[in-house]
């Protein structure tokens, strides 16, 4: 059978240091299965070995306001190869994937790129920089009861298929919303959490939802790492998540929590580490498609956390 990602992952796998790439399942996952859409994609080949030498691609998103949800895009992967990078590739793949995802009726494209990829897209795109996702790191100070008391769930498809999750699931997006932010159902919490090794922990708290991982922190520390906090109905807001993280440090069997974003109905207390600890800061970028509708100095996020994009 065809891999039809297969020039494609070669391309991600030599160029970008991430190694899901190199999973053959991934980016049959990410690009063709998420339930808002396949991804979109520009490629380039060179014409005379037909080695593929660029690739962007982004993905159909819903993103809620006051007023409702709608389309949106999640710019992710960007690769060219290394003996193209100043013969104007990007810059023709990058006009044509804007005008593609304008056509989709999105108002904005929203990613995430380390200090040098920011620098480009602002300067010579029209992106506009939200700043550094914030990053905590702590030790957990609830008590083993309580820890206790939050069932920790490792996810695999048999759970991923139950009523049990369906239920847990059910109603993600019932908390209000001031600004934007991305818009959560079963569905796409399923297929977020179906990624091919992902090593997912779903821990069910009385007043929230948290969703982990395990990771090697700086200095070799093992770490949970805490990708996302979902409120459950009917809990006073903001919740706060301090069995959530003793549990996800319970489960992994790891000394400190990891946290990177913001969430306007969770609390996730904790230190922010040296800069001289933390890996390249990740910063977030909006590209307006339709400022009638978004304007890049005007954009605010409620929420984004680790799971909102494809870090983990």
């Amino acid at each position: 059978m065809t891999d039809e990602y297969a020039a494609t992952r070669a391309l991600l796998v030599a160029e970008l240091d991430a190694a899901r790439f190199g999973h053959p399942g991934y980016l049959a996952w990410f690009y063709g299965a998420n339930p808002r859409g396949r991804a979109i994609e520009e490629q380039v080949d060179d014409p005379e070995t037909g080695r593929r030498v660029g690739h962007y691609a982004v993905l159909p998103a819903r993103f809620r306001t006051p007023a409702g949800a709608g389309a949106f895009i999640f710019s992710s992967n960007v690769a060219t190869d290394s003996s193209q990078r100043r013969g104007g590739l990007f810059r023709d793949m990058a006009q044509r994937m804007y005008e593609r995802a304008a056509a989709t009726g999105a108002p904005a494209m929203v990613g995430v790129g380390n200090h040098n990829s920011t620098v480009v897209v602002v300067e010579r795109f029209g992106w506009t920089s939200l700043g550094p996702l914030p990053v905590r790191v702590g030790m957990p100070l609830a008590g083993r009861r309580a820890a206790r008391r939050v069932e920790s769930i490792t996810v695999d498809d048999d759970f991923l298929a139950s009523d049990r999750f369906a239920a847990l699931a059910s109603n993600l997006d019932w908390v209000p919303v001031r600004d934007w932010v991305q818009s959560w159902d079963a569905a796409f919490l399923r297929w977020r959490l179906s990624r091919p090794d992902g090593g997912y922990v779903l821990h069910v708290g009385r007043d929230a939802l948290a969703v982990s991982v395990a990771a090697t922190a700086p200095l070799g520390i093992r770490a949970a790492v805490v990708l996302k906090v979902f409120p459950r109905p009917g809990a006073v807001l903001p919740v706060r998540t301090g069995a959530l993280l003793a549990a996800a440090c319970r489960h992994h069997r790891a000394p400190l929590y990891v946290y990177a974003g913001f969430n306007a109905h969770a609390v996730v207390r904790g230190l922010r580490p040296p800069r001289r600890l933390q890996p390249s800061p990740l910063n977030l970028v909006v590209k307006p498609l339709d400022e009638s509708v978004v304007r890049g100095a005007d954009f605010r996020l409620d929420t984004f956390e680790f799971l909102d994009m494809d870090a983990y």
